[in-house]
């Protein structure tokens, strides 16, 4: 979707980082022990068609729909559409009656030094 935000503020760092550990270390410092890091997948199966979910995400989502904000101010939002699309397609891990999408996540507890 960053081909088609409006550029970030100065400084800011792309909220995917936040399921990096070393990233999340570096961010945290000495001010937080962490005790665990757990890594998972959840599996979307809510939507019948691949591309049920980016209209979902495109009508519900704050951050895509600030995006597609963008593209539209922009002249490309059809361009936008398409790229999504094209990445449900290409993520969707279903068959023909129910589609499936994975998200990994990690899961970081800690506590304050």
């Amino acid at each position: 979707m960053s081909a088609f935000a409006a550029p970030p503020p100065a400084g800011a760092q792309s909220p995917p980082l936040w399921g990096n550990e070393e990233h999340l270390r570096g961010l945290l410092g000495d001010a937080v022990e962490i005790g665990t890091l757990h890594r998972d997948v959840l599996e979307i199966t809510a939507f019948t068609r691949a591309r049920e979910y980016g209209e979902y995400f495109r009508s519900h989502y704050g951050p895509t729909i600030a995006v597609q904000a963008n593209a539209r101010r922009t002249d490309r939002e059809a361009e936008f559409v398409a790229a999504l699309d094209r990445f449900c397609d290409e993520w969707n891990r279903g068959g023909d009656d129910r589609a499936r999408f994975e998200k990994e996540y990690l899961v970081a507890v800690g506590r304050r030094r």
